[in-house]
């Protein structure tokens, strides 16, 4: 599992939402910042960092690389470490099953001059 805690409550409402969608789907196929992540999928930036934030939390995004910028500003990549969520209504019981991408896939965030 990711770095977050598995709440299934909370990870079936950020997979339904659609800002978190297209930051999940975005995020597959790169690592992003949030400033790229709001103007590729349309997303409010203030939004889009909430929403990191939240997926973060859960683990289901991480951040994979940060680089300074300009004057110690630095800027965090992330990129999506989940394969699959399945979210199942077996027997009365809604669940959620996650297939995590392995942690060997997923660099852990380390800090990169501007040349880097």
């Amino acid at each position: 599992m990711g770095s977050g805690s598995l709440n299934e409550g909370q990870i079936s409402r950020l997979i339904a939402d659609e800002y978190a969608a297209r930051i999940l789907k975005a995020t597959y196929q790169r690592p992003m910042s949030v400033q790229q992540l709001s103007r590729m999928c349309d997303i409010p930036i203030a939004v889009a960092y909430r929403r990191i934030g939240e997926l973060e939390e859960h683990g289901l995004v991480r951040c994979v690389r940060q680089e300074e910028v300009y004057r110690g500003k630095k800027v965090k990549f992330f990129s999506c470490a989940v394969k699959l969520v399945k979210y199942l209504f077996d027997q009365g019981d809604f669940t959620i099953e996650v297939d995590w991408i392995p942690e060997e896939e997923l660099s852990p965030c380390e800090e990169l001059g501007a040349e880097g």
